[in-house]
């Protein structure tokens, strides 16, 4: 018996152990693991990139809707136009109560509301991306106040009008106090959008500009001009006028940072663009009033490529794919003129 019992544990040592039981294996488990090889792989990929600056891609609609596309909050830094040939700023005009459901498409003062059949078309500009955030108020004396003299020829009926209590501008708090407003037509370009806001570009409070270099002619982004709505209650029409006084200008300038909604603005169209010339007209070396011809014309019917706007006062001119110069608008005390196809629902200041 005991050889016999030796001889089983022997044979019992040599046989193979039982298979362990194992559970059956989840497909959730294997998509799973390829979603976390895959995520670590991201992530050792993105290490490995240099740094980078997201840049907005804005979209037209044929209704010329601002679009900003993909939906990550676009910054984008915005410059002067540069003698180079590529739009590097985009611009946008800040929309007439004519434009606005919330003045019934018409001048605001057509409210029963209003006691004068005229106002400053004024459109705050707010201290926060969010309704129901305030204005707010930037001091403009010293050298600030030195330059917005200039920016009106030291006139003194122009300044006594541009700084009164109630002319918008310094309403309520008076000089030096500037509100953080603009008016309808005005140019704006925008620093960063969040949603339906637009983070305004605005001076450097550190630094005055020279009326010399830095004008409603050479910089209408950043130097404003006043402009007064008023509705006919005799025709039922809405029109702009300058104020008594005439033309008055004002720095766009703040100590804050400030929001506008962007149903508020209109984009210049996109670039670069094929326009088709309407009117006959010399081709120019720059983009300014007695600027020397090329030589060269472009005639009514022939379409050409622009590629950069130079906004000039009320006037825009455009920029060619041979860096030559047209002019696509201008505003004068007869009327606006659009000398090509392109065109845009909202009109600069009057002249």
């Amino acid at each position: 018996m005991l050889i016999w019992f030796t001889a089983l544990v022997l044979i019992l040592a040599c046989a193979p152990l039982a298979p362990t039981s194992v559970a059956p294996l989840n497909p959730n488990d294997i998509n799973l693991f390829i979603k976390q090889t895959a995520e670590a792989a991201s992530i050792q990929t993105l290490a490995a990139l240099p740094t980078s600056t997201f840049t907005p891609t804005f979209t037209a609609t044929p209704a010329n809707t601002y679009t900003p596309e993909p939906t990550l909050t676009p910054i984008q830094t915005f410059v002067l136009p540069t003698p180079t040939k590529a739009q590097t700023v985009q611009f946008f005009r800040v929309k007439h109560d004519t434009q606005l459901e919330i003045y019934n498409y018409k001048s605001r003062t057509a409210g029963e509301e209003w006691t004068f059949p005229q106002a400053a078309e004024v459109v705050p500009l707010l201290a926060s991306a969010k309704n129901g955030s305030a204005t707010q108020r930037t001091t403009i004396n010293g050298p600030w106040e030195a330059y917005m003299d200039a920016l009106n020829g030291f006139d003194s009926g122009k300044l006594i009008y541009l700084k009164g209590v109630q002319t918008a501008l310094f309403n309520g708090a008076g000089f030096p106090q500037l509100e953080s407003l603009t008016m309808g037509g005005n140019i704006l370009t925008l620093n960063e959008i969040q949603g339906n806001w637009g983070r305004v570009n605005t001076m450097d409070y550190s630094s005055p500009g020279s009326a010399e270099t830095d004008n409603y002619t050479t910089r209408p982004d950043i130097v404003h001009k006043f402009v007064v709505v008023v509705w006919s209650r005799k025709l039922k029409s809405t029109y702009w006028i300058n104020p008594p006084k005439g033309d008055v200008y004002w720095p766009l300038v703040s100590n804050h940072t400030l929001w506008i909604q962007m149903d508020r603005l209109e984009p210049f169209p996109f670039l670069p663009m094929l326009v088709t010339a309407t009117t006959e007209q010399d081709i120019m070396k720059e983009p300014k009033s007695g600027s020397e011809s090329t030589g060269k014309t472009l005639a009514v019917g022939e379409s050409v490529t622009i590629t950069q706007y130079y906004p000039s006062g009320s006037s825009v001119w455009a920029r060619l794919q041979s860096g030559r110069w047209i002019t696509l608008f201008r505003y004068t005390k007869e009327g606006p003129t659009y000398f090509t196809s392109w065109k845009m629902e909202t009109l600069p200041p009057p002249p």
